[in-house]
């Protein structure tokens, strides 16, 4: 039997009530999908930790350090070995013929950390020689700009926090193109080759199953007054658990 009850204009069809349902439907899904992906977006975009002024204070691994005013602290992006990175404010440019700000690597330090099974000995010799009990050795080298094709000065026992720690003291040459305005070359102008080398610390301890590593890189002739404010800024060092 066929329904006559669209006959009248102002008598709606079941069939066209449903329209709107349908659409109302429709809408509230595709909001749920997006404030789903919003979420998912959010929590990709988790900190490392968190930065209050000059403080840094790890989410995950639980410890503290103090940056000095001169110094920006910056945290990085879950998931990361990475946990904080640390620059120079207002740093000063190389006073080698021909280096300028463009070409002078800003003092900045890099604190990682990562859990691992291994003792700190053989952290080191795997991530420092030939080893490969470290599975993700390539990151931390990745990360640790100033290990490849350095010179190891030093080795020397530190404390941080009360815990034992290795402290290498490491050089690596570089050169360098840059230009040198007292240089009137016709051909050439006035480029010039820098020869130098970026100087640092990188530091191993380990608490519990937690292993840390802490850089500290600059140019070869800022290493002294970069490295007292290191010196300041690992003695602010808290382990919170």
């Amino acid at each position: 039997m066929t329904s006559h009850c669209c006959a009248d204009s102002t008598i709606q069809c079941p069939e066209e009530r449903e329209e709107p349902v349908k659409k109302l439907v429709v809408s509230l899904v595709t909001l749920t999908l997006i404030f789903a992906g919003a979420s998912s977006s959010h929590a990709k975009a988790k900190k490392t930790g968190e930065v209050e002024k000059t403080v840094y204070t790890d989410s995950k691994f639980g410890f503290q350090v103090a940056g000095l005013k001169n110094w920006k602290m910056k945290a990085e992006k879950e998931p990361s070995l990475v946990r904080v990175v640390m620059t120079q404010r207002n740093f000063k440019a190389s006073t080698i013929a021909g280096a300028d700000k463009y070409t002078t690597s800003i003092p900045a330090i890099l604190i990682l950390a990562d859990t691992t099974s291994l003792s700190l000995e053989e952290f080191e010799e795997s991530l420092l020689g030939e080893g490969k009990l470290l599975e993700n050795k390539e990151d931390f080298r990745l990360k640790l700009d100033l290990l490849p094709n350095s010179e190891v000065l030093e080795v020397n026992d530190v404390m941080i926090d009360s815990i034992p720690a290795r402290d290498y003291t490491l050089k690596q040459p570089y050169k360098k193109t840059g230009e040198d305005p007292r240089i009137r070359d016709p051909i050439h102008g006035s480029l010039v080759i820098i020869k130098d080398f970026v100087a640092g610390h990188v530091i191993f301890f380990k608490k519990g199953k937690t292993v840390y590593v802490v850089q500290s890189s600059c140019e070869r002739e800022f290493f002294y007054p970069v490295h007292s404010e290191f010196q300041k800024i690992l003695a602010s060092w808290k382990s919170l658990d």
